[in-house]
This record gives structure tokens, C-alpha cells and sequence, in this order.
């Protein structure tokens, strides 16, 4: 496996400004995309509106970066996944449940 943005960041970005000059900017403009997927989501009532979503989407990254990181290393995807789930856990928000009154033919409908 090999992820490049993983690979400028951790490697390449170290040793050179002009490389994370690089880094910077492809990170920003990944963050900014994912913001503006989050305030979308949010804006459609399927994400928690008290999120901040410029840390929600740095979380994101730094979730998914740090498990890229761990997986190219092991080889395991365990840490990844745990980060993502965490995220989303907190992200996205249960549909509320529809309030159903019994009618009389719900009631008579199962005798």
C-alpha cells in the first residue's frame, strides 16, 4: 500500500520547506472540502449542527492520516477504521424516529 499525501507529509514535508509548502496547501484544500461537505450535511439535518466543522473536518484528516500512517506501518487498518468510525459516530446524527398514533385499524389489524 502507499498513500502519497502520507508519504509528503511524513517524510518529504520534514526535510523541506518547499515540500511543505506543498503539504500545506493540499491539506487546506482537503479540509475545506470536507468542511464545506459538512456544513451541507449539516444544513440537510443529517449532521449534529453543534459541530464546528473547520475542527470536525481537521479531526477527519488527522483521523485518516494517522491511520494511514499506522497501517502503512503494521500492515493492520484497525487503527483507521477506529479513527473514521469515531468521527462519523460523532458527526452523524440518527434520523428522528416518526411518530406513529395508533389508528383503530392498526389495532384491529393484528387480531
Amino acid at each position: 500500500m502507499h498513500c502519497p499525501l502520507a508519504v509528503l507529509i511524513a517524510d518529504i514535508g520534514r526535510y523541506s520547506p518547499d515540500a511543505q509548502a506543498v503539504s500545506a496547501h493540499l491539506v487546506t484544500r482537503w479540509q475545506q472540502s470536507l468542511r464545506s461537505g459538512i456544513e451541507s450535511t449539516q444544513a440537510a439535518g443529517e449532521a449534529d449542527p453543534d459541530l464546528n466543522p473547520e475542527l470536525t473536518a481537521a479531526a477527519i484528516i488527522a483521523a485518516i492520516e494517522g491511520g494511514m500512517t499506522i497501517l502503512l506501518s503494521t500492515g493492520s487498518a484497525e487503527h483507521l477504521e477506529a479513527g473514521l468510525n469515531f468521527c462519523l459516530d460523532r458527526l452523524l446524527v440518527e434520523p428522528p424516529l416518526k411518530s406513529h398514533t395508533a389508528t383503530r385499524a392498526d389495532l384491529t389489524a393484528s387480531v
